[in-house]
């Protein structure tokens, strides 16, 4: 068989002090085992000597690419695949935590029919570097079941990445947020296969760690988005539910409050459930119906309104009958309960056909 065609694209950010380990150990792989190796080191202008440092070793076989916009991980890797002109294609971080020793096997996962290939710390075989301490830890492990949803695999966090060009260049909707491009490759790619090669995770040894409350927020925002990818519906009907629910203690709130203003109980009844559509009008089309911002804000608006008047007279005249013998807040309480269990499902799908649709 002749030797398969591979390139590795590696991320860069202020990592000048790791490279030249990692690129003596690429070299060693390319001198063994894949003689045309390519390099493609992808920096987000760290202005630290990158450039210099590749300009004085002068490889042919080793190319950089200078980004100054749209900075962070996953569209630099997105990026640097789109310049790829090999079959195969391998992504791993710059800081030395990834042992480039590990890429023949996960080239030759793919030669073996496998979509996908994961340089894995949790399958057997694979290990992690002491030193991690149990935040770390813990962050690790709530990450992946948060992953669950998308894939069964153990190291879905893992940026030592594996693929076939041509499965990137079938991807649909490439949207990743933050440092989890894989997981993004596995779920937009459709990569069902996906095997995880055993690797030796190595603690950094130079330069600052990524790992920040803002790349955990990221990732939070990832999860969403790949959640809306590939359960739209499931995604849209539960969050119009808790926005609804939300709505009956916002109602309760306003309720009590115009009540206080308002002398005449029909009318402040009146201005909270209006108040009340409103608020949960802005956050159904920000989150329920995401996709549906295309349209008029006002045409939506009023829609929205129409179709939530059978809930909306319903919580009303609960509302207003109960407030005779009952107080305030508790009758509005059940009254926005009801009236929510009431128009929950004909709310949602009035709202999706007529008011939100995605044409």
């Amino acid at each position: 068989m002749p030797t398969p065609t591979v390139t590795i694209v590696l991320p860069t950010y202020e990592e000048v002090e790791s490279l030249p380990s990692l690129i003596q150990a690429v070299k060693e792989v390319r001198k063994s085992t894949f003689h045309d190796l390519q390099l493609i080191i992808v920096d987000d202008n760290s202005q630290d000597g990158t450039e210099e440092l590749i300009s004085n070793l002068g490889k042919g076989w080793i190319r950089l690419l200078i980004r100054t916009e749209d900075k962070g991980l996953s569209p630099a890797v997105i990026d640097g695949v789109k310049e790829v002109k090999t079959e195969f294609c391998i992504v791993m971080d710059a800081d030395g935590s990834h042992p480039a020793s590990a890429i023949p096997a996960m080239v030759n996962a793919l030669q073996n029919g496998a979509d996908f290939t994961v340089g894995s710390r949790y399958v057997t075989g694979g290990t992690t570097e002491d030193g991690w301490g149990f935040l770390r830890w813990l962050n690790s492990k709530i990450a992946t079941l948060m992953a669950r949803p998308f894939t069964k695999v153990l190291d879905p966090m893992s940026g030592f990445l594996g693929f076939k060009k041509s499965t990137f260049d079938a991807a649909k909707d490439l949207s990743p947020v933050g440092y989890k491009i894989g997981l993004e490759l596995i779920v937009k790619c459709d990569c069902k296969n996906v095997v995880e090669v055993p690797i030796h995770f190595s603690t950094r040894q130079l330069g600052e760690s990524k790992l920040t409350l803002s790349v955990q927020w990221q990732y939070l925002q990832h999860v969403i988005r790949l959640m809306r990818h590939c359960y739209p519906s499931l995604v849209s009907f539960f969050s119009f539910a808790i926005v609804g629910m939300i709505g009956v203690g916002v109602y309760t709130l306003l309720l009590m409050g115009a009540t206080r203003i308002i002398s005449t109980t029909p009318i402040a009844i009146a201005l909270a459930i209006w108040l009340t559509m409103s608020w949960n009008f802005y956050w159904d089309r920000r989150f329920a119906f995401w996709d549906s911002h295309h349209q008029s804000f006002l045409r939506q608006y009023f829609g929205f309104v129409c179709v939530c008047t059978i809930g909306a007279l319903v919580n009303f005249f609960i509302t207003l009958y109960l407030s005779e013998s009952e107080s305030v807040p508790l009758a509005g309480a059940i009254g926005a309960t009801i009236g929510a269990a009431v128009g929950l499902a004909f709310n949602f799908f009035m709202s999706r056909i007529f008011v939100f649709s995605k044409k």
